[in-house]
């Protein structure tokens, strides 16, 4: 049971007090305020709530108050004021000396209980207060919202949100909509926070906030709050900053499909991407067309003139091809000096053909008036989908056979399949 400290030297308060409180609280009681101190002092424990007689009280001039102010070690124990008579409008000003309440003898027991008990609650909000003020110190955002899925507090107001350049404004009693400046993450947040609420199962997810020329991404971790009939009653959340880790996240993803040199994708990410086109492709009805590219006589180039020359030449096929193919289409360096192009919704097999015949003059003409003029062209084998392969291996197959008698017969020259 909780346990009330009373302190009063008048007999007549002692009494009444303790026989309306004794059935619902352990009673310690103190004839001064030093002796209220001291037992104060010596066991608080499972102590809710201080009752002073306003007499002795305003005898010290409120000095016992004094100790019950926010920033002290007995703020989260709520100072009541308690007379055995009415109240004068001048005895309220016990409410400027860090009393919650003034409560009468000729109050009845139930409203005696609950004041005393809205005295405790309101304590408990005070400590939250606290709490949110140290919280506000870590560089993630936790808040908490209702059943409502209104905001109860947020320990950090970001850039993201409307706040009316309002000095005064506060979150509180606020929904995402309300505050949120991308509506889309608005309502993804309300989503989320109602599965919560019905199925009381946590969620986590990542948003993309781009506001104010600023980009962030956010990891939002959300769980239920149960009360004691173990229903949900609210959420709290975390919100961490990931913006560094994401970017670094997606700059690792892209390395590892993409070519270093070229920055076209790699073999893999390039074949498996159009492993996944195909299907698409072919419910559409749509043809399509695979260029299999190889710099003629690429290790006389390295040979002769050395690596970083031969890397020059890999960066500006590179390049070219980057600069050449449609946003739809599908371009990777698959090998040491070997590129492939996938074009997606081409009309005829001459458009394949025609951007082979493109790419092997860009290349020509990028080393005109080098030292390299005349020594780097293009072979090219290309096919179409699905006349000459209906997978991604049948259409390899034939592109490469198609390349494989360009370069037999000459090299420098665009080759389209033609068959066994």
């Amino acid at each position: 049971m909780n346990t009330i400290l009373l302190i009063a030297e008048d007999p007549s308060i002692v009494e009444y007090f303790s026989e309306v409180l004794s059935p619902c609280f352990n009673l310690r009681c103190a004839g001064t305020e030093e002796e209220g101190l001291r037992a104060f002092n010596g066991d608080s424990q499972g102590v809710v709530a201080v009752l002073i007689e306003l007499a002795l009280a305003r005898r010290s001039r409120f000095a016992f108050g004094e100790k019950f102010s926010p920033s002290s070690s007995f703020s989260t124990v709520p100072l009541i004021a308690i007379s055995a008579a009415l109240p004068a409008t001048e005895d309220m000003d016990c409410i400027e000396h860090g009393f919650y309440d003034l409560i009468t003898a000729y109050a009845p027991p139930q409203l005696i209980h609950k004041r005393i008990n809205n005295a405790i609650r309101a304590s408990d909000s005070l400590s939250l207060s606290q709490l949110e003020k140290m919280l506000k110190q870590l560089p993630a955002c936790i808040f908490l919202k209702d059943t409502e899925c209104r905001y109860v507090f947020s320990t950090q107001y970001w850039h993201h949100i409307n706040t009316g350049d309002d000095p005064d404004w506060t979150i509180r009693g606020k929904t995402d909509l309300d505050i949120r400046k991308d509506r889309d993450n608005a309502l993804k947040a309300m989503a989320a926070d109602r599965r919560i609420l019905e199925t009381g199962e946590g969620t986590e997810y990542i948003i993309e906030e781009n506001e104010d020329g600023i980009l962030d991404y956010l990891q939002l971790i959300k769980r239920p709050v149960y009360d004691d009939d173990g229903k949900v009653s609210g959420i709290i959340a975390l919100i961490n900053n990931i913006t560094d880790y994401q970017l670094l996240k997606m700059e690792l993803e892209k390395r590892a499909k993409t070519d270093a040199l070229t920055g076209l994708l790699n073999k893999h990410a390039a074949q498996d991407l159009v492993r996944m086109m195909l299907p698409a492709a072919h419910k559409r009805d749509e043809r399509c067309a695979l260029l299999m590219i190889d710099i003629d006589l690429f290790k006389q180039v390295n040979d002769t003139f050395g690596h970083a020359e031969g890397d020059r030449v890999l960066a500006e096929v590179g390049r070219i091809i980057t600069n050449s193919c449609r946003a739809l289409d599908v371009a990777g360096r698959i090998g040491g000096d070997e590129f492939m192009v996938f074009m997606r919704g081409i009309d005829a097999p001459e458009n394949a053909v025609q951007l082979g015949n493109r790419l092997s003059d860009l290349v020509k003409r990028a080393f005109q008036d080098d030292k390299l003029e005349g020594r780097v062209s293009l072979s090219i084998g290309a096919a179409v989908f699905p006349e000459h392969g209906k997978d991604f291996d049948a259409l390899f197959q034939s592109a490469d056979a198609a390349l494989y008698y360009a370069k037999k017969h000459g090299r420098d020259a665009v080759k389209l399949y033609a068959g066994d």
